[in-house]
């Protein structure tokens, strides 16, 4: 039962709705020495810890902030079917055979997070009814088009349809779209229900598990790695970093903040509303993003709320302001009119890690240190998958992933002018889509 609106000020909603109790977690203290140290408590992290424990090995995990604290807890909870960039553009860059081995990876991802969810008690936070991608402009529909003839040729295993201007207002609800893609495998996720189903289930199997407990500093030696918290040090032989865009500068060497461009993404979620207006959104379920340069993603939530996801302040120094999320409540009655006058109860924001390439990547640094990270906003799927793969990789495995590769997580040029540029580019991609959607509502 969520509290009144008066109290939810500063909360995220996943958090308020869960009905799985919060775990009783420990803060690290003292000397601890084990098989493999993992610096992170999201999907990442957990996925990784899950998988060395099947293979037996000793591991011990250090979180930050609380449980849910960074992006897996803040997420939209959208679990899509794509990559950052389509099929049909990824083909003629990397070839068909490529892309088909990153479809099939991709395919993984979702069998590695739905096993979790069957292992440890969680399958009721997953809704499989679907994800539409509605289309902002006509060139924007006909590379929909292009990737759905691309997966029906080189894949075809499921069907994935296009849907006219009539059709994609009737199945989501929203104004100023072209037409839509619609793949039935997409998913929406509670992701806090799932964070604390996890940290539950790894806890009773005995391994160990910290929050409050933040890597204040790594030192790298000849026969393990040394981890330094406020109140203690963890000797391991081996390292994951499954920070994505939170890893603290200057944390390790290279500085791997510098090849991730932190972009905060804010989610408003409304007041319940009426069973007839919730259902005039998304009548059918599913979740939806479109394919604005910044994008917007909605989606409506088992309790008649609905959420809408996109950029406010993408530097986040402002997220706890209501005032800043103005432009984004604004682009929310834009996409559905019927919500005018609908009050907003959430406001959060939650920082994405965007990477040169727009992929994930999986690397080494040195001989005894791994990182998974770069996730570009599709990390719900692809966490778990990096995960599972970085335990190989821990193991002493060099696993296949093409792009996802730890070559292609390269340095952004110019990292220190990152705010003013991302203030800039965000500036320029939000006139370009006023542009597109303008053009469309003349005709």
């Amino acid at each position: 039962m969520i509290a009144g609106r008066e109290d939810l000020a500063g909360k995220v909603y996943w958090s308020a709705a869960a009905r799985r109790p919060l775990p009783s977690v420990p803060v690290f203290a003292g000397e601890a020495a084990c098989e493999v140290a993992i610096v992170g408590g999201g999907f990442t992290g957990l996925s990784a810890a899950h998988h060395l424990a099947e293979a037996g090995v000793d591991c011990l995990l250090l979180e930050a902030g609380e449980i849910g604290h960074g992006a897996s807890g803040r997420t939209a909870g959208m679990a899509g079917t794509r990559y950052k960039k389509g099929w049909a553009a990824l083909a003629e860059h990397y070839g068909t055979a490529e892309v088909r081995r990153l479809h099939a990876l991709l395919e993984e991802g979702y069998e590695t997070l739905e096993s979790l969810l069957v292992r440890y008690d969680a399958r009721d936070a997953l809704d499989r009814r679907g994800q539409y991608i509605p289309a902002h402009c006509q060139e924007a529909l006909d590379a929909l088009a292009a990737d759905a003839a691309w997966f029906s040729k080189e894949v075809g295993e499921h069907p994935v349809e296009i849907l006219d201007r009539e059709a994609t207002k009737r199945e989501t609800g929203a104004d100023g779209y072209v037409g839509a893609w619609f793949d039935p495998r997409g998913g929406a996720l509670q992701p806090v229900e799932v964070l604390r189903a996890l940290w539950r289930g790894l806890a009773r199997r005995g391994l160990g598990l910290y929050a409050g407990s933040p890597v204040t500093a790594i030192a790298e030696e000849d026969d393990g790695v040394t981890l330094t918290t406020p109140r203690g040090r963890v000797r391991a032989k081996r390292l994951l970093l499954a920070t994505n865009a939170y890893i603290p500068p200057g944390l390790v060497r290279p500085d791997l903040s510098r090849h991730l461009v932190p972009v905060a993404s804010s989610i408003l979620v409304t007041a319940p509303l009426s069973r007839n207006l919730a259902g005039s959104i998304l009548p059918n379920g599913g979740v939806a993003s479109d394919t604005m340069r910044l994008l917007h993603a909605f989606r409506r939530l088992p309790d008649d709320r609905v959420l809408f996801s996109g950029r406010a302040d993408i530097t986040g120094r402002r997220s706890d302001q209501a005032d800043s999320y103005r432009d984004l409540e604004r682009a929310m009655v834009e996409v559905f009119p019927q919500l005018e006058g609908t009050p907003v109860d959430f406001r959060w924001a939650g920082f994405v890690g965007v990477s040169r390439d727009g992929f994930p990547h999986l690397g080494r640094l040195g001989r005894r240190v791994v990182y998974a990270m770069g996730y570009s906003g599709r990390g719900v799927v692809l966490s778990h998958l990096l995960g599972r793969h970085a335990a190989r990789m821990l193991c002493g495995e060099e696993p296949a992933l093409g792009p996802m590769g730890g070559a292609g997580l390269t340095r952004w040029p110019f990292h220190r002018a990152r705010v003013p540029f991302m203030q800039m580019t965000a500036w320029l991609y939000q006139y370009q889509d006023r542009r597109d959607l303008a053009r469309i509502r003349q005709h």
